[in-house]
């Protein structure tokens, strides 16, 4: 995947690299002309005392660094559009990859941003000293050969210097590397326990837990200045190192110059030709050097952003669209685990839906039915077993697409920071009022959201602290009814509602009924089970009953205890066509 994908910007970027290769070479050809300069002018102008020779290499040389400039310019300019093109291009997998790598490994014990930083890392570097040092490297030789041309003593301590560099080089890459990695996984987790305490912060100060929650925290920040302290410590001084050295080199070349000119071996021009020839042959050296830090972090985030897209890759576009479901949602031996957990929370449940029919799901806490809406929904991937919709599994459909025929309430409703309206509308630019309106009325705000100060046009945070937990469960309704889904998912969608608002919950369930929707809720509260046609009891992970709800309720109230249901045995109750099943595995 790593070379796949790296041809595949080679080729793509062809143009920009063949640009950046062009003018480097330019650039680099455009050194030599410093240094015949010197020598000109020391070897030809001094002795003849010619100005107008003076004034006219001088003017060469004039128009020769202002070609430099402009090559400068464009190599960097190259440079920028590949490195924002590459950003571009693996913006979208990479920001996959971050939203869905909690769905498929279980939650991130950093901040979850570690790809996106990552990518940020490439596109620094990518735009940065760091490419030019390297395309540099391979003119080293070429000065080092001109040297030699000019005398062998000064090639000879030249390449010596190169060597030296270079294992500093080499001894800085190994230093750099483990530390960047360690910041990169304190970083990670440091951001986690600081978006912790901002989330957690009311009922911090509330309970007075802050100091000691600061103090927790601190904790990770000791650790990451000691880490980042180290670090910085050790490209410092290998970068003062280095620029110490390569100015004793070229002092030491000036020496071997001289040496040379008093034995009557080279001419003045010579030496400073060397000087300069030899400070722009370690250059390249000296900036890798200076930029390896930036190096070994994109290196480390290239290798975790090209495993995070092989692993987490967006489902290809399916060629063939189904039609919009209206038949039947059917779970089959279904096993379920968390992401990243190796327990199972449900185990062989088995149990059908059709059109009309409202399921109310019960069970103690932690008996797996907030597993069961997962898996229903697609969040979570099964074990084993299957869930299909219309006789189709959900990995057939489109998720995009499939997720608009899904209405979800999760226990926390959490908003996206925009309008009240944009929130029910599920930010889909094609919304129309009509739309918005009609979900807001039928989850019964409507009325509310118009004596809200701008009405539809309220800004709200992505936390929703401008609104009541009451008003944010109500808008989740109303985002979850836009567009008549026809599977509407409440996992405790009245736990903050009052009154008014269990009836218009009430209301809303009947109306998705009436439709030809299906409705399955997870709830604790008696009062919600007055629109529910079947009821399912779920128990340690297992479906111990389901059927139709007064039947159900019976068996519960002691007319006949509740029992594991056996595959391939008609439950006790079936609702009037003798469509909804109940089979399971008994443990």
């Amino acid at each position: 995947m790593d070379r796949q994908l790296f041809k595949v910007f080679l080729q793509r970027y062809r143009g920009n690299l063949v640009l950046v290769g062009v003018a480097s070479t330019l650039l680099n050809l455009l050194v030599f002309s410093g240094s015949a300069y010197m020598m000109l002018v020391y070897d030809s102008v001094l002795p003849s005392r010619s100005i107008p020779t003076l004034i006219g290499l001088f003017a060469m040389l004039v128009l020769l660094y202002a070609f430099q400039s402009v090559f400068e310019a464009i190599r960097s300019e190259a440079m920028l559009g590949v490195a924002n093109g590459v950003h571009d291009d693996l913006f979208s997998a990479v920001h996959y990859a971050t939203v869905s790598r909690p769905l498929r490994s279980g939650p991130d014990r950093g901040d979850g941003l570690q790809f996106t930083r990552d990518l940020d890392a490439i596109h620094t570097f990518l735009a940065g000293q760091g490419p030019v040092a390297l395309i540099d490297l391979p003119w080293v030789i070429v000065f080092m050969l001109v040297l030699f041309a000019l005398h062998w003593w000064l090639g000879l301590t030249a390449l010596a210097g190169s060597l030296i560099m270079a294992a500093l080089a080499i001894w800085s890459n190994r230093r750099t590397q483990e530390g960047s990695k360690e910041i990169a996984t304190i970083t990670g987790r440091r951001s986690a326990a600081a978006l912790s305490e901002i989330r957690f912060a009311e009922s911090a100060l509330a309970m007075g837990m802050q100091d000691r929650l600061v103090a927790r925290t601190s904790a990770w920040e000791d650790d990451f200045i000691a880490a980042q302290s180290f670090l910085s410590r050790t490209v410092s001084r290998l970068g003062g190192a280095s620029r110490s050295f390569r100015m004793l080199l070229q002092s030491l070349i000036l020496t071997v110059g001289a040496l040379l000119v008093i034995d009557g071996k080279a001419s003045g021009g010579v030496i400073l030709a060397s000087s300069v020839l030899s400070g722009r042959a370690l250059s390249p050296i000296d900036m890798a050097i200076a930029n390896w830090r930036g190096m070994v972090a994109a290196r480390s985030g290239w290798g975790r952003v090209v495993q995070a897209i092989g692993i987490y890759r967006k489902p290809p576009p399916r060629t063939v669209t189904l039609a919009r479901p209206s038949n039947e949602i059917s779970i089959r031996e279904l096993w379920m685990n968390p992401p990243g957990a190796q327990r199972f929370t449900l185990q062989g449940v088995t149990l059908s839906l059709t059109p009309g029919q409202a399921l109310a799901v019960i069970g103690p806490s932690a008996a797996g039915k907030t597993t069961l809406v997962r898996a229903i929904l697609g969040i979570w991937k099964p074990a084993r077993g299957e869930v299909r919709l219309d006789g189709a599994t959900l990995d057939q459909w489109d998720p995009e697409t499939l997720g608009s025929y899904f209405g979800y309430v999760p226990q926390t409703v959490d908003l996206v920071d925009g309008s009240i309206g944009q929130n029910i509308a599920r930010f889909d630019p094609d919304a129309t009022s009509e739309q918005v309106i009609a979900a807001a009325r039928g989850a019964g705000m409507h009325e509310a959201i118009l004596a809200l100060p701008d009405g539809y046009e309220t800004q709200v945070s992505g936390g929703g602290v401008e609104l009541s937990a009451g008003q944010r469960q109500r808008i989740g309704l109303a985002r979850a009814l836009y567009g008549d889904p026809f599977l509407l998912v409440l996992d405790e969608a009245n736990s903050n509602l009052d009154a008014t608002g269990d009836a218009a919950l009430a209301d809303a369930v009947n109306g998705v009924k009436a439709r030809g929707g299906i409705v399955i809720m997870i709830t604790h509260r008696p009062a919600t089970l007055g629109p529910a046609t079947h009821l399912a009891v779920i128990n340690s992970g297992r479906l111990a009953d389901f059927g139709e709800k007064d039947a159900v309720l019976k068996r519960l109230h002691g007319a006949e205890p509740p029992r594991i249901v056996k595959e391939g045995q008609p439950s006790a109750a079936a609702d009037g066509q003798g469509r909804a099943t109940s089979e399971g595995t008994e443990a």
